[in-house]
């Protein structure tokens, strides 16, 4: 199945990953202080890697990330959006976001994954996403909160320590008056 969804925010737009991004996320990937909670940053072949997945991801899960670009001038922000992860051997849609750096602090990370995540409820019908989230990273646990996000419990993921926040779907019932 092609995914072929295009989101768009206030100041985002969410498309799936092209071939061509390479450039723009082997930069951000490669960045040592962007990439402080992952083993390491990205060599150019491990960002390839990790554009193949998105791409096989949008055939065997119907989705995936998304990559963010700012709606005036189409500018790289980074990549945000849903993927399955697994978690103590079940599998979960997971919402996650990388913001350039030089673009953190201005809020693009909760926009864009607020949008991502409604669409993984009102596209996907769960009826919760989740956030991998390393304990030390407060920035990220801050966009998770912003989200209405709570940790659900703490596990290891790539063996490292992760939070794994929880955010439920709405409640669209009205009761009756």
């Amino acid at each position: 199945m092609a995914f072929d969804v295009v989101l768009e925010t206030e100041r985002l737009r969410l498309r799936p990953y092209r071939a061509d991004d390479l450039d723009d996320l082997a930069e951000m990937f490669a960045d040592a202080e962007h990439m402080r909670w992952y083993p390491s940053a990205f060599t150019r072949e491990q960002t390839q890697a990790w554009i193949d997945r998105q791409f096989q991801r949008y055939v065997e899960d119907g989705f995936g990330l998304f990559l963010a670009e700012l709606r005036e001038g189409t500018a790289f922000a980074g990549t945000i959006g849903p993927t399955v992860q697994t978690v103590e051997g079940e599998r979960r849609v997971e919402i996650g976001w990388h913001i350039r750096p030089w673009l953190k602090g201005r809020g693009l990370a909760v926009e864009g994954a607020d949008a991502a995540r409604s669409w993984a409820f009102e596209t996907l019908g769960v009826d919760h996403v989740i956030s991998l989230i390393r304990p030390e990273n407060t920035a990220s646990r801050r966009v998770a909160e912003k989200l209405g996000m709570s940790i659900e419990r703490e596990t290891m993921h790539a063996d490292l320590r992760h939070y794994v926040y929880r955010g439920e779907r709405p409640s669209t019932s009205r009761l009756a008056t």
